[in-house]
């Protein structure tokens, strides 16, 4: 199956029509994804410093947070088949592709013992891949066309690395965020 959404994602890469319509799908797209990741982040961080904070000693914690894209086919998308909804099940809940198992970007995980500097998150842009103004994870696409989009690392990993075209991409407005916090207390009793 893996075999499969490879071949179809390299069918679809040279599909790929490079047009102004085009252009403002994949930055309005980029935009929900940038927001989605900020608001990850948000959650992370608040759970990150809350723990942090707390006067009763937890021993050590980790707040760790993924984002995949909605697990439901985007209704959006102007071609609703049965086909269309079970690849696009292949590629989110499938377990073929193991950079996707843990979501659209780097997995954002602090602790105690690991804060958010020691994994290179410290900042919002950072973690996304845009530190620099005139960043742009824009590899496997027309460099000209689309070197004014300043997409984030979450699309280069979509895109380049999770088999994800275009056509797959630009008219998801769904996305699911997960924020885990796990607990290591441990008690002696003497």
């Amino acid at each position: 199956m893996k075999q499969l959404l490879r071949s179809r994602s390299n069918v679809l890469y040279k599909l790929n029509v490079y047009d102004n319509d085009m252009h403002q799908l994949l930055a309005s797209f980029n935009d929900r994804l940038r927001k989605a990741c900020a608001e990850l982040y948000q959650r992370v961080m608040t759970a990150y410093k809350e723990y942090c904070n707390r006067a009763d000693n937890f021993g050590d914690f980790e707040v760790e947070g993924k984002i995949y894209l909605g697990a439901e086919y985007p209704k959006h998308h102007p071609l609703q088949t049965d086909t269309a909804k079970q690849v696009w099940d292949a590629l989110t809940q499938g377990g073929f592709e193991p950079l996707y198992d843990d979501g659209c970007a780097w997995v954002l995980r602090c602790s105690k013992a690991y804060p958010p500097e020691h994994g290179g998150f410290e900042t919002f842009e950072k973690w996304i891949g845009m530190e620099d103004e005139n960043d742009n994870w824009n590899e496997g696409l027309d460099r000209e066309w689309s070197k004014g989009l300043h997409l984030i690392h979450p699309f280069h990993n979509l895109y380049d690395h999770c088999f994800f075209s275009l056509y797959d991409l630009i008219y998801v407005h769904d996305f699911d965020l997960e924020v885990h916090i796990q607990l290591d207390n441990n008690v002696k009793y003497e």
